[in-house]
């Protein structure tokens, strides 16, 4: 294989390792969030999907209304915190794509 091809080759399986990394750290990465009294924990993956809930059982004998409601307020605090925390990750991970295609781009011609 010419070498030209072979850097370019090596550089695009770069771009591609970076999208795979960030794909497995949304997958794999988890956000743990309690409502405001602690009673509740939402915990999350990247991919904005539930992985755990946890119920304080002292909470039970408040009712279903008042339980939801803390259920609720957890998951949608969960959620606020992974969408910042997998914006930040991905606006880093634009930077670094946009890095190594510039390298691709700047490659020398093949002769």
């Amino acid at each position: 294989m010419r070498p030209e091809v072979e850097q370019l080759l090596q550089q695009w399986n770069s771009v591609l390792s970076l999208l795979d990394e960030q794909v497995e750290r949304m997958r794999t990465e988890a956000f743990a969030v309690s409502d405001q009294t602690g009673t509740v924990e939402i915990t999350v993956n990247g991919q904005l999907r539930l992985v755990d809930l946890r119920i304080d059982p002292g909470i039970l004998g408040l009712g279903a209304q008042e339980v939801s409601e803390r259920i609720n307020e957890a998951l949608s605090e969960a959620m606020v915190f992974a969408n910042e925390n997998v914006d930040a990750e991905v606006s880093e991970l634009e930077s670094r794509v946009v890095e190594a295609l510039a390298k691709l781009r700047d490659s020398p011609p093949a002769q």
